[in-house]
C-alpha cells in the first residue's frame, strides 16, 4: 500500500479519535450523541426570558436543559474543528481551492452556497423529526441497522453531491 501525501489525518488515528470521543460522550453523559445542542441553549434562554413560551412548546419540553450532553457535544465539535483545522497539512481558507477552480474566488458565492446547503440539511432533519447526524453517529456506534444503513446513504449522497457540485472538473486534485 502506497503512502498518501494528502494533508489529511491518517485514517487509523482519526477512527480511534472518533471512537474515543463517542465512548467519552456515552460514558460521561449517557444518552446517544446528537448535534442539537443549540436548541438546549435556546431553551435555557427562553426559560429565563419567556418561561410560558418555553413551557408551551412541545419541542422545548422534550429537550434537556442547558448544561446537558447536547451542549457539551456541540462545544466539542467546535473545539475539535478548531484543532483539526490547525493541525491540517495545508492552510484553511474560506474558499477551498477546488471550489475556487469551479466557481471563482467569491466569498459571497461560497457563503451563499454554504447557507443554502445548511438550510437544506436543517429542513431534512426537521422532516425526519430529529437529528440525522445523531442517528448515524449514535446508531452506528451501537451497531443499529438503521444507523448503519443511514451511514451508507449519507456517504453515497455526499459522493453524488460532490460529483454534481464539482462537475466542471475532470479530477479533484492537481
Amino acid at each position: 500500500m502506497s503512502k498518501s501525501n494528502a494533508p489529511y489525518w491518517p485514517i487509523l488515528p482519526s477512527a480511534i479519535a472518533l471512537a474515543g470521543i463517542m465512548v467519552f460522550i456515552f460514558a460521561s453523559f449517557g444518552p446517544p450523541a446528537s448535534s442539537s445542542g443549540f436548541v438546549t441553549l435556546l431553551k435555557g434562554f427562553f426559560l429565563q426570558v419567556a418561561p410560558d413560551y418555553a413551557a408551551g412548546k412541545a419541542h422545548y419540553r422534550m429537550m434537556p436543559g442547558p448544561g446537558s450532553w447536547l451542549m457539551a457535544f456541540v462545544l466539542g465539535m467546535a473545539i475539535g474543528g478548531f484543532i483539526g483545522g490547525r493541525s491540517f497539512g495545508q492552510p484553511v481558507t474560506d474558499v477551498p481551492r477546488d471550489w475556487e477552480k469551479c466557481y471563482g474566488p467569491s466569498r459571497t458565492k461560497r457563503y451563499l452556497a454554504t447557507f443554502v446547503g445548511g438550510f437544506l440539511i436543517l429542513f431534512g432533519a426537521r422532516l425526519a423529526g430529529g437529528c440525522t447526524l445523531g442517528l448515524f453517529l449514535s446508531g452506528s456506534t451501537q451497531l443499529a441497522l438503521s444507523g448503519l444503513y443511514f451511514g451508507v446513504v449519507i456517504f453515497a449522497v455526499a459522493m453524488l453531491t460532490a460529483r454534481i457540485v464539482y462537475k466542471k472538473r475532470s479530477h479533484y486534485h492537481d
